[in-house]
């Protein structure tokens, strides 16, 4: 979504005037829209059909050059969390009744309905199931923020497990007349993400987002807040 500032001053956007926010599913972007949403009534990124839903870099970026607009003309923040509890979120949120209509993954919800946590495991890792296209579940968080060269193009990375204190400072930061939501829990992972996992399943994660980790710094025990 893109965001029209209102900033009280010229502080750290310098010239960029607007704020895309890049929504990686399952990280708290419901208390970052609603934290916004004053400054997204009129938010092209709404508007434009093309450009709808949970899209990457790359996507947002295609659509501005075809609209001969520069998509690093404004700043772009994104929300980033746990990998080992991303996936307890996903998978929670997906197999629960109405997941499939909530989340458009409708192909997933009836599989996963019927797996226990590591058969979920095992689907991650098997290319031949069916999944709803562009395939979001199996894919690292920094696919949503890289370039085709694997280089991160988010100026501000804030991190789940901090949410609120992390918009805080980055809404100062901005010099935007603003007051953070108040969070609430995400359902999804209102338990300790920790208990799905054994040694393997740890390891299986490792494999999977080793992107993510080298560039978030992540380990399995990371302390546990779940926010929508």
């Amino acid at each position: 979504m893109l965001l029209p500032l209102k900033r009280t001053s010229d502080q750290a956007v310098g010239r960029k005037q607007q704020l895309i926010f890049l929504h990686i599913p399952k990280c708290g972007g419901t208390f970052v829209q609603k934290t916004f949403a004053p400054f997204s009534s009129q938010c092209p990124l709404i508007v434009w059909k093309e450009a709808r839903g949970h899209r990457t870099y790359q996507d947002y970026k295609r659509v501005f050059d075809q609209r001969n607009d520069d998509v690093h003309d404004y700043f772009i923040m994104t929300v980033v969390r746990n990998p080992w509890a991303w996936h307890v979120s996903w998978f929670n949120y997906i197999r629960a009744p109405g997941g499939g209509r909530l989340s458009g993954l409708k192909i997933e919800h009836k599989q996963f309905r019927k797996m226990s946590f590591s058969d979920y495991l095992k689907w991650l890792d098997d290319d031949t199931v069916k999944q709803t296209a562009p395939g979001m579940v199996k894919m690292q968080q920094s696919d949503w923020i890289c370039d085709e060269q694997g280089n991160v193009r988010a100026d501000a990375i804030l991190r789940q497990e901090n949410l609120l204190s992390d918009v805080s400072n980055l809404i100062s930061k901005l010099g935007i007349d603003l007051q953070p939501k108040p969070c609430r829990l995400n359902v999804s992972t209102i338990d300790d993400y920790r208990k799905y996992y054994d040694s393997k399943g740890i390891e299986q994660i490792a494999q999977r987002h080793q992107r993510d980790l080298e560039l978030f710094g992540y380990q399995f025990e990371t302390p546990h807040k779940a926010v929508a």
